[in-house]
């Protein structure tokens, strides 16, 4: 089944932008408090939304574009939004760190959009539900397991040193994953549209 290696290809990006949304959902607030001293619920809420919602702009803007373009894009944001937000953690800078968050956001929704978009067309159509399926069951782990794991590590490590390994990587997998995408082989089979 030609679908199930182009799943297999897409999933360190899938992977990558589905566990920075479960980074997001249950840690970002959190690290904002930490990194910048910000005590305000409204601003550790703003930075989930901030990423969701670039998301959904991105997934509309680019939802005429060929799969393999949206993947490239989202693989090649998503690096630059996580350093991006790394240094602002860093130079605890809430406007560096919701800038990188806009960055990755349009990385997260480019991926996604690229992801689905590469696999759907693949299946004949009594295959679907099971791709579909199985894509949202690897999704749904990248989203719960890192997170998870990092709110126990960073018991230990403490949460700043814990996000710059799980920023690292989340980095190496998007550049992995644009690595990839920029073979000839994956190219060919991304250009669904």
């Amino acid at each position: 089944m030609q679908a199930r290696s182009t799943l297999w290809r897409v999933l360190p990006l899938n992977t990558a932008t589905w566990a920075l949304g479960g980074f997001y959902a249950s840690l970002a607030p959190s690290l904002v408090r930490t990194a910048t001293g910000s005590t305000s619920n409204l601003i550790g809420g703003a930075t989930v939304a901030t990423l969701t919602v670039t998301g959904a702009l991105m997934i509309f803007t680019m939802r005429k574009r060929p799969a393999n373009q949206a993947l490239r894009l989202g693989a090649g944001l998503l690096p630059v939004g996580l350093i991006l937000i790394l240094l602002g953690v860093h130079g605890a800078s809430l406007s560096l760190f919701f800038f990188g968050t806009l960055i990755a956001g349009c990385g997260f929704g480019s991926g996604f959009l690229g992801a689905v978009r590469s696999l759907v067309p693949l299946a004949l159509p009594h295959e679907r539900a099971g791709l579909m399926s199985a894509y949202y069951v690897l999704s749904y782990l990248a989203f719960c397991l890192p997170a998870l794991l990092a709110g126990h590590i960073a018991r230990s490590f403490g949460l700043l040193a814990t996000t710059d390994g799980y920023g690292a990587v989340l980095i190496v997998l998007a550049v992995a994953a644009l690595l990839l995408s920029l073979r000839p082989q994956v190219c060919n089979v991304c250009r669904a549209p």
